[in-house]
């Protein structure tokens, strides 16, 4: 062999070190970020798992205020009734006109219910005007930018 044939040998040997170490370099950033995404999915999971607990002890919280509150309503629902039959000598006549309030209470609560829909529906009707006129101008801006190009 050569001289010449050494110092080729050589320098092929250099560059195939220096491209091992540069591919180890590669690999151990590959495997850094990798460590740091599977890190990362972890904290995510362990964050979305103790949201999911505390809605759960929110909810059961929300549960609770409910239904107290409904308790509530029904003791002075009862007391109210107690006192209007006082009123009323004759208890037959003041169930029946108990009854009548009970319906006067649903008719007022089918009311309610109905004028929350009708301004749901309004409120959807409105958000649909808004979201076309977002478009009617985004399709003039587009025209105003851009042309017929």
């Amino acid at each position: 062999m050569s001289d010449l044939d050494i110092k080729t040998l050589t320098g092929s040997m250099d560059s195939a070190r220096e491209s091992a170490k540069s591919l180890t370099k590669q690999v151990e950033a590959i495997q850094k970020d990798g460590l740091d995404v599977a890190t990362q999915l972890a904290q995510e999971r362990l964050r979305v798992k103790r949201e999911a607990d505390l809605k759960k002890r929110l909810a059961i919280h929300k549960a609770l205020a409910e239904y107290r509150n409904r308790q509530l309503i029904s003791q002075e629902e009862y007391s109210l009734k107690v006192q209007f039959l006082r009123q009323f000598k004759n208890t037959a006549m003041g169930e029946k006109e108990w009854a009548e309030i009970l319906k006067i209470k649903k008719e007022l609560e089918e009311l309610e219910k109905k004028e929350k829909a009708e301004f749901d529906g309004d409120l959807k009707n409105i958000r649909r005007a808004q979201f076309m006129c977002f478009l009617v101008a985004a399709w003039i801006a587009y025209l105003i930018v851009w042309g017929d190009k």
